[in-house]
């Protein structure tokens, strides 16, 4: 063993880090554990030196050093924590174990030492075990900047020549480049120019190590890899992938680009707990989002994946405190551990396995499409299923109307909204079925007509001072009153009176609504105002998910509730209210950008207001006579952001 190594073992005070030692000098390019075959890279694929395909799947550990200084609190030795990864016996079948190194690791202990009392020992151990070691260089910052440029270059010309030679070690080149971002394929390309001398150099010092290439905005640019992709040979493009990423953006974002390049999901997971180290961008669950995420990976046989994190406590974590695997719908450790099982013979190096080809016919198309729901700027298209000739789902649609670049769904799904169309205009949209060698189908064609564009029920003026959200209308700004006078239901008896204004900017929409009571005799009723919004002005007949509202505001309170189908507002949504001489009066402000809405003057969406008096005895409107507009946004009026 090392002097080092013993020393710095020792100094952790953990009997099992001395205990695991080897005792030979790790000279690596003569190592005794010879680990799994060298892969490389051939068009989409990963494959052995024999030309089988091998496809990795494994986890992401923590950084070694602070998994090394945390070991009482994580209550396991790190070396433990590998072992445990390649445990078949406890059910693990990790192929491929992620080493990430933190910058803050090198600044504490040094470079040498994070490689010669760490990381030879981390490549060792994942040799001796027969798996792959993905040593990654986890930065998460900006990629344009002198000091990642100077770290970057120290970093691999220390490490890229070391494990050279080692036939299970791949480099993650930089984890999560942040910025810049912006621009589309012209960021794609900043990037390149940025990353192509450093991919130059690992390749100088280790020309045959395959080397795992990110991008910008946090390694999520993964398309733009088949398109213009680094000049260098045994090149994957990792993805970050979390469920801050909707499941409807996987197949073009990293499914279409793993049909010409490997594809390397690095980063995945998610859990739905609230810890003090839970980030908004890992919040999901195994039935929403892991489950469909499992499905999607699996439907790309060339895809690789590290799940993030085996830990107990770096989030999203697999483990509780005893190291048992976290189950349940809410997190994410029984899942990989089940998923690593079930494919832990799939794609072995040394396992005969034909590659699919690109040859033979593609699938037919969808036998028909049916145009549903059409308004004056959208419609939905409905396609029927298609199926390979293997008797699986299509593995993609692709949905263009009138040559517009297309939209790339996954195959599970079968419909779609066709947005940002103009009033009164034949439109031909046109579908594709993709299979999952990449073989595209010939179209099957609709044409329809979008609805006449109409006079709006209401014009909203925009302004240029956003009122306060207090109740008090001294400074709201000038507008319509739209009487609320509409009886829909209840006691006639207990009548009431309503009336509302709205104004806008590019932040948000501001509504105020008045309420007079009338002589009821016994003290102020118990209303409510209810606020319907179709912002996108789908028109649908139910609520979509993404921007059909209901919002209610109760008298005497501030809070703003959502209806039965309606999403439940957003963080930035706020109400105020206040008694008045005559009755009550609240104010809303909803965010346009929270509900993904980019207003301009001419936006059309639907509206509606409606008034709840006294324990539902009675109930007034603005516009809806059939009191749908709780559960059919396509019930609303037209209104229209004004000058």
């Amino acid at each position: 063993m090392h002097r080092r190594r013993f020393l710095a073992a020792l100094s952790t005070g953990s009997l099992a880090s001395v205990a695991g030692c080897s005792d030979r000098r790790l000279e690596f390019g003569e190592s005794s554990a010879d680990g799994p075959p060298r892969p490389r890279v051939d068009g989409r694929w990963l494959l052995d030196p024999d030309g089988n395909p091998i496809v990795l799947r494994g986890v992401s550990a923590v950084d070694p050093v602070w998994g090394v200084e945390q070991t009482e609190s994580r209550g396991k030795d790190y070396w433990e924590t590998l072992e445990l990864a390649t445990d078949a016996s406890a059910g693990w079948h990790a192929r491929v174990l992620r080493i990430p190194i933190e910058p803050r690791s090198i600044r504490t202990v040094g470079l040498d030492v994070v490689v010669e009392e760490y990381l030879d020992r981390a490549v060792e151990f994942a040799a001796e075990k027969g798996v792959y070691a993905l040593v990654d260089y986890h930065a998460i910052e900006r990629y344009d900047t002198p000091s990642i440029d100077r770290r970057l270059r120290a970093f691999w010309n220390r490490v890229a020549p070391r494990y050279a030679d080692e036939s299970h070690v791949l480099y993650e080149l930089f984890s999560a480049p942040s910025e810049p971002a912006s621009g589309g394929i012209e960021a794609w390309r900043t990037w390149r120019d940025h990353a192509s001398p450093w991919v130059s150099r690992i390749r100088t010092h280790a020309p045959d190590t395959p080397v795992v290439v990110g991008s910008p905005a946090w390694s999520s640019m993964t398309a733009y890899a088949a398109e213009e992709p680094f000049e260098h040979d045994e090149v994957l493009y990792s993805a970050h992938i979390y469920p801050s990423w909707d499941p409807r953006s996987w197949e073009p974002a990293f499914g279409t680009p793993a049909f010409d390049v490997p594809v390397f999901v690095t980063e995945w997971g998610y859990a739905n707990v609230e810890t003090a180290r839970r980030a908004d961008h890992v919040v999901g669950t195994t039935e929403e989002w892991g489950e469909p995420f499992r499905e999607w990976v699996d439907a790309h046989e060339n895809v690789h994946w590290c799940a993030t994190t085996f830990d107990t406590s770096r989030q999203p974590a697999m483990f509780d405190d005893d190291w048992a695997p976290l189950d349940g719908n809410d997190y994410m450790g029984a899942l990989v551990k089940d998923w690593l099982a079930e494919r832990r013979d799939d794609h072995q190096p040394g396992e005969p396995t034909a590659i699919p080809t690109d040859e033979g016919s593609p699938p037919a198309p969808p036998s028909s499409i049916n145009i549903l729901q059409v308004n004056e700027t959208g419609a939905t298209a409905w396609w029927s299923t298609v199926r390979d000739s293997d008797g699986d789902d299509a593995l993609q649609y692709r949905v263009t109307v009138d040559g517009r670049d297309p939209e790339i769904l996954r195959g599970v799904e079968q419909s779609t909204e066709l947005r940002d169309l103009e009033p009164g205009r034949s439109y031909e949209v046109s579908v594709t079925a993709v299979d999952k060698r990449g073989l595209e189908s010939e179209p099957t064609v609709a044409t329809f007509r979008t609805l006449e564009r109409g006079d709006p029920e209401a014009m909203i003026p925009r302004t240029d001072t956003p009122p306060t959200i207090d109740g008090n209308d001294a400074e709201w700004p000038v507008g319509d009153t739209h009487p609320v006078n509409l009886f829909l239901w209840g006691d006639r008896a207990a009548e009431i009176a309503a009336g509302w204004r709205a104004a806008w900017d590019e932040n948000a929409l501001y509504v105020l609504v008045d309420v007079i009571d009338r002589d009821w005799g016994d003290g102020r009723p118990k209303t409510t105002v209810d606020l319907y919004l179709d912002l996108d002005n789908s028109g649908e007949k139910t609520y979509d998910g993404e921007n059909d509202l209901q919002f209610l505001v109760e008298r005497g309170t501030e809070r703003v509730d959502g209806g039965s189908h309606s999403l439940l507002p957003s963080e930035g949504t706020v109400a105020g209210t206040v008694e008045t001489d005559d009755g009550w009066r609240t104010e809303l402000a909803i965010p346009w950008t929270e509900y993904g809405i980019q207003p301009i003057v001419g936006h059309r969406f639907g509206m509606d207001v409606h008034v709840i008096i006294g324990d539902r005895s009675a109930k007034i409107g603005w516009f809806d006579e059939s009191d749908e507009a709780w559960e059919n946004p396509g019930a609303l009026a037209t209104v229209e952001l004004d000058e």
